[in-house]
């Protein structure tokens, strides 16, 4: 079930569920649309979007989420429902809780219905590598600095034209950069330098400067999918499974991260590098006040609460010890773990939560990280729909 069907007229795409985003994204980029989503083109649509949904296009666009104006709905019982912002009683409640908390909940949705983006007629993919733990931390902070000025307020902020991400690979043998400030603009070259200007004199400032050029790239494409290739690869490209692990955190807006707060942070990601047989990166998604993640969505009020971030933060490591190897696994976890605990130390009475589309297994107290003050809500529509826990798994609503 991957069919995709348009209407023109109102600039939508229905979308069945057994869809991947690469393949998607190029269809709706010969149409001329686009959508924000990741970057990983096998990945599916319906945890995607269920769940948020964050690309380099969402301090414009928003999530994923934020664009599925209607769904096709199966109930336990095997009814059919179509679900959206004029839903009453029941559905009207249901339209909210899968918007944030439906992957296998409460039912199966079997298509979305998205309102889509024109397609940016130019579009800039960028990357800028560092040297050095420590020019990290400085990149990091510089980030924290501009990416919590709102753009429309203050010019010094970030427009929501760019997405980025610092990515911390931390230092390897051989390695000649530790972390890379990567993204896309919706713009030409000239205006995203404009804009990257403001973050490299911060960086001036602090006496850090990418390395250049061979470890850094600016390019612009006129063509949308040319672009979205040279980012994601192959657009429909099948997925390679990978033994995977991942925590993240989301910050409540302003996590001021000191200097030596953000060294520690790196320093914990150092030691989780060290796993053997694992690649073990961090990565930092910039939202902000500018950002159409923190804003409220046309679509009307969902059980997603993502909304207040500067940075959605993840840990992830590939390669990660299968659970045979409970002695590594162990060891690999407690590192990992680190990372987090250190970040949360930083701030430990702050409202931090966590992102159910980076699920973590080991997540103690994993229903108010993922859906904070929604958790009640939800498990009492799930207890009214799903009396007998027809739909389960380890992290599902009966068990939260």
């Amino acid at each position: 079930m991957r069919t995709i069907t348009f209407d023109d007229t109102k600039q939508q795409a229905t979308v069945q569920f057994g869809q991947t985003l690469g393949p998607l994204a190029l269809v709706l980029g010969q149409r001329g649309y686009a959508l924000p989503h990741g970057t990983c083109s096998g990945v599916g649509i319906s945890g995607h979007s269920l769940g948020g949904g964050w690309g380099f296009t969402s301090r414009k666009w928003g999530w994923l989420l934020d664009h599925v104006v209607s769904v096709e709905f199966v109930d336990i019982t095997g009814s059919i429902r179509t679900l959206g912002p004029m839903s009453t009683g029941e559905d009207a409640e249901l339209w909210w809780a899968l918007r944030g908390a439906g992957s296998n909940n409460f039912g199966i949705v079997t298509s979305f219905t998205y309102a889509l983006e024109v397609a940016p007629p130019t579009v800039v993919n960028y990357g800028m590598r560092f040297a050095t733990n420590k020019d990290c931390v400085h990149v990091l902070l510089a980030l924290q600095e501009l990416g919590g000025l709102d753009a429309n307020d203050d010019p010094n902020g970030f427009p929501p034209e760019l997405g980025g991400q610092l990515i911390i690979m931390g230092r390897r043998v051989n390695d000649a950069s530790v972390c890379q400030f990567t993204g896309q603009y919706l713009g030409s070259k000239y205006n995203y330098t404009t804009v990257i200007d403001r973050l490299l004199a911060k960086l001036s400032s602090r006496g850090v400067k990418p390395l250049e050029p061979e470890e850094s790239y600016i390019r612009e494409f006129h063509t949308w999918n040319l672009a979205l290739t040279d980012l994601m690869g192959p657009l429909e490209a099948s997925s390679v499974p990978l033994p995977y692990y991942a925590q993240s955190l989301l910050d409540n807006g302003r996590p001021n991260y000191t200097f030596d707060e953000a060294d520690s942070i790196i320093n914990a990601l150092q030691t989780a590098i060290g796993i053997e047989g694992t690649s073990s990166h961090m990565s930092f998604d910039l939202n902000g006040p500018g950002s159409r993640t923190n804003l409220d969505p046309a679509t009307g009020d969902m059980s997603f609460i993502h909304r207040r971030s500067l940075f959605l933060t993840q840990v992830y490591s590939v390669q990660f010890p299968g659970f045979e190897n409970v002695t590594a696994r162990a060891v690999a976890l407690d590192k990992i773990r680190a990372v987090i605990d250190t970040m949360k130390q930083t701030s430990p009475d702050s409202d931090w939560h966590a992102y159910q589309n980076y699920i973590d297994p080991y997540l103690i107290s994993f229903g108010r990280a993922y859906y904070g003050f929604n958790l009640d809500r939800l498990k009492l529509l799930k207890r009214a729909l799903d009396p007998h826990t027809v739909l389960d798994f380890p992290q599902g609503l009966a068990h939260a």
